[in-house]
């Protein structure tokens, strides 16, 4: 399923500007939710079921860089209001993880409740890691969620990839069939308007985030992962 989106040139929120010094990244404060200027649809309530969602981050140079899919890291802001939202209604029993490409990283946060609490820890994770090099493979990220579902047999995994999916691993193309092969659902957030051939398959949930439209894309994008097994949950699309 293609969910075509759109992504929005903006001016990062206040302490989030590319360059800032780490420590003052560090020290963010939580995403104000009176502040986003979009809207997200309705949580619903907890799963039923334990669950785990696991946010896997691209930070290469052709997401990160000048000109690059998303150089001002507003995919992060918004990941955390999607979690933000989720966790004023969450359980202990829906879990939440963020992961980079650069595995393993002191940044990789979780799997913690998703809840306000949860919040706490999972939100450093949210940014680029600081003893990162910036890694364009998936292979080594993929393996670790792998090892997280594995490791919570009784937790419905949900893996959500924000990239544009320009991958330099050695076989791109068996990294990407590993993908469709993990166990659980998978959901591709795919930074910029190409969408390499082999990620559209049937096992796979596609949102293309494009050039030249609303904000909110990426928010709502992991949201309807987050709320998918949630009962009563109404999301938004992305439009």
């Amino acid at each position: 399923m293609i969910l075509p989106s759109h992504l929005l040139p903006s001016t990062p929120r206040r302490g989030r500007f590319l360059g800032a010094p780490p420590d003052q990244l560090a020290s963010q404060k939580e995403f104000d939710l009176d502040d986003a200027p979009y809207e997200l649809g309705d949580p619903g309530q907890p799963s039923p079921t334990p669950t785990i969602v696991i946010a896997l981050f691209d930070d290469s140079g052709s997401v990160t860089g000048r000109g690059g899919n998303d150089p001002l890291a507003r995919r992060y802001d918004e990941v955390e209001h999607a979690f933000q939202v989720v966790a004023r209604r969450g359980s202990r029993r829906e879990l939440g993880a963020v992961l980079h490409f650069d595995s393993p990283c002191r940044t990789d946060a979780g799997p913690v409740p998703i809840t306000r609490l949860g919040m706490a820890s999972l939100r450093p994770g949210l940014r680029r890691p600081k003893d990162g090099v910036g890694s364009s493979t998936l292979a080594p990220s993929l393996d670790q969620a792998v090892e997280l579902a594995h490791s919570h047999p009784r937790h419905q995994a949900t893996l959500v990839v924000l990239s544009d999916f320009l991958l330099l691993d050695a076989d791109p193309a068996q990294v990407l069939s590993d993908l469709r092969a993990f166990p659980g659902l998978v959901h591709a957030v795919v930074l910029g308007s190409r969408v390499p051939d082999g990620v559209l398959d049937g096992a796979v949930t596609v949102t293309q985030i494009m050039s030249g439209g609303p904000r909110g894309a990426v928010a709502k994008a992991l949201f309807g992962s987050l709320v998918a097994r949630r009962p009563g949950s109404t999301p938004l699309l992305p439009n």
